[in-house]
């Protein structure tokens, strides 16, 4: 029979088979739809002791109401419509939760549909149900997809991804034309989703970035939110047409203001950098200048920053926070170094620059570009094609005169060795003006550009019994003269270029790192060329890492004695110990291992039982350009 049970008067049964508990929000959720709608469906009870019952169906109903009570929506004794059953109260719990069949996501998402239809606004139905406003908006899309479509998710030929995925756009007609489309095969949600905004254009999109959306929407664009996806990845800008408009003009803005404020012969603009273009140009580069005295001062404060850092990281070490000033200071001082470098009047005028948008979404620009015609004529050598020839025609023949010139080179390694060589010269020593590059390779110096300056070394400078001084003449008659020097000559310039490319970095942080095996077959003993400084090592590391340093190699008795020393003093200390000079307490077996250890990963392999080539002797007086200053 059914009663009316005040709610104080119910208990839930031990016999109730849901012990899973629901979520907090699916218990809000059903709160609210009974406080807005009432309890639609009885709860199922049996008589329990002293006049009470146990509810055998209905669980998370009973919450829901206990819920209400507690924050004073209802009272404790509102009447709840109960089932009274005096069968099996396991079974009569299994049955209630196992014949019930929930309602298609689709009728939900209808019915939603159909109470915004009526009047209702997202946030009445939000309090209504107990959900959220964007998970209201969100059904209320799904519900409102062309009817075509929402019928063949219920009848299980799309799954809700995919239904999700056409709800990007509420415009019909788009969804039935990709509808029509794709239908007939595999309908994927990524394959719809990227045909509904094939003409839009993301949020988070590079071009959309460099010009702003409140550029865009002032000029009169319209945006789309994909209510299903989060981020700027959510929403599309309809008419990419525009955004592909505003992005052209402000790059021609940019490019014209560049070019006049800069000097430059030209400039070209485009949304993409046009990378051919750039190949087929030669390049100029700046030059190092004087700085201004506000310049000046500007380096010298950020310098004496610097060293108050250092004189406190040599007192007491640095803190994170004085770490991070440190690197802002650097970073600073290398900004304004950057700015003092300009480009010499007579490259401006034959040179320009490529301006696109950058994958940051900022402005990319390329600087001292000379076009091929601007480029500087050679010798008698060269030949114009002929102009009578059509463009495909002339590229043809190209072809067929490279293919024959290459299986020419091919065969003879000195003209080989000669290009190879005149080509790397150019591109890491910078010397000259090279025009019409004869091989298609890109190389350049790995020296950091202030190399000199930190460590007091040449840098870049090459030894001065290699003759560089056809870089500077014309590249035909500098390369016969580069021809006519001895092989002896050229081979130790090759291998001092190759030597400018070369990739390193510390051992033991990648595997099956081909650096190793070179460094192996050069059979180098780092330790003959480099020791550890104060300088260049010791006050660099913190001093707790210092002085375990000193405590494996020079033993733990000497690390304590030195342990309360100002890092400055125990890093000079350490220099002296680990440079041959024994001080008190230090055993010559352990100034033995001093002499020889080196910081982690600075170490060459050595495999003297299987050497994988006849290794060189390399003495000690390496080419000085690649040499860090001896201790003193």
């Amino acid at each position: 029979m059914n009663i009316n049970i005040p709610l104080k008067d119910l208990d839930l049964s031990t016999q109730n088979v849901r012990k899973t508990p629901p979520t907090a929000a699916e218990q809000a959720e059903l709160a609210a739809s009974i406080f807005a709608h009432g309890l639609l469906e009885n709860l199922i009870v049996r008589p329990g002791e002293n006049g009470r019952y146990e509810v055998l169906a209905g669980g998370r109903r009973l919450m829901a109401l206990q819920s209400l009570a507690r924050d004073g929506e209802i009272g404790t004794d509102h009447p709840v419509a109960c089932l009274v059953h005096d069968g099996d109260g396991h079974e009569i719990s299994l049955a209630e939760n196992i014949v019930r069949l929930s309602m298609h996501a689709l009728d939900q998402f209808e019915a939603f549909a159909a109470l915004a239809d009526q009047g209702l606004s997202v946030s009445e139905i939000a309090v209504r149900f107990g959900n959220t406003e964007t998970l209201v908006r969100q059904r209320l899309r799904l519900g409102r997809v062309a009817p075509e479509i929402r019928e063949a998710y219920r009848a299980d030929d799309i799954n809700l991804d995919t239904l999700m995925a056409f709800a990007v756009t509420e415009d019909h007609g788009r969804q039935l034309a990709v509808w029509s489309e794709i239908s007939g095969g595999y309908v994927h949600a990524h394959h719809v989703r990227r045909l509904l905004t094939d003409e839009k254009i993301a949020a988070n999109s590079k071009f959309v970035r460099f010009v702003g959306i409140d550029a865009y929407e002032a000029a009169g664009g319209t945006m789309t939110r994909d209510l299903f996806a989060e981020g700027d990845g959510a929403t599309y800008l309809d008419d990419r047409a525009l955004v592909m408009r505003l992005v052209q003009e402000k790059l021609a803005a940019a490019g014209q203001e560049l070019q006049t404020a800069e000097g430059w012969k030209w400039s070209q603009a485009a949304p993409d950098m046009p990378y051919e273009a750039a190949q087929e140009c030669q390049n100029v580069y700046p030059q190092n200048i004087d700085p201004t005295p506000e310049q000046e001062a500007e380096l010298a404060k950020i310098q004496s920053g610097l060293e108050l850092y250092e004189a406190m990281d040599n007192e007491d070490g640095l803190s994170l926070e004085d770490e991070e000033a440190v690197a802002t200071l650097e970073e600073k001082y290398q900004g304004l170094e950057n700015k003092l470098k300009a480009y010499a009047p007579e490259d401006l005028a034959k040179s320009g620059c490529m301006i696109s948008v950058g994958h940051d979404g900022k402005l990319a620009v390329r600087r001292g570009l000379v076009l091929p015609e601007d480029q500087q004529a050679e010798d008698d050598t060269t030949t114009a094609a002929p102009a009578t020839y059509s463009a495909k025609l002339q590229e043809d023949l190209g072809n067929f005169r490279l293919e024959i010139a290459q299986a020419h080179l091919a065969q003879d390694f000195d003209c080989a060795f000669d290009v190879m060589l005149f080509t790397i010269a150019h591109a890491t020593l910078q010397v000259g003006y090279l025009c019409g590059k004869p091989l298609d390779i890109s190389v350049q110096t790995t020296l950091p550009y202030n190399w000199s300056e930190r460590f007091g070394t040449t840098g870049a400078e090459l030894p001065p019994e290699i003759d560089i001084s056809w870089l500077e003449q014309l590249p035909v008659p500098g390369f016969k003269a580069l021809s006519a020097m001895p092989m002896e000559e050229k081979q130790r310039l090759f291998a001092y270029c190759t030597a400018l490319t070369m990739q390193g970095r510390l051992g033991g942080i990648g595997g099956n790192d081909l650096h190793e095996i070179i460094g192996r077959r050069l059979n180098i003993d780092t330790a003959e060329h480099w020791r550890p400084t104060a300088e260049t090592f010791f006050k660099r590391v913190t001093k707790s890492r210092a002085l375990e340093i000193a405590s494996d190699v020079l033993g733990e008795k000497w690390a304590k004695t030195h342990k309360d020393e100002k890092k400055a003093v125990l890093a000079d200390t350490l220099e002296a110990n680990f440079n041959g000079n024994r001080t008190p307490g230090v055993t010559p077996e352990q100034g033995a291992v001093a002499v020889r250890w080196l910081p982690e990963g600075m170490v060459y392999p050595v495999n003297h039982d299987q050497p994988i080539a006849e290794v060189a002797t390399v003495e000690n007086d390496l080419p000085e350009a690649f040499c860090l200053p001896a201790a003193e």
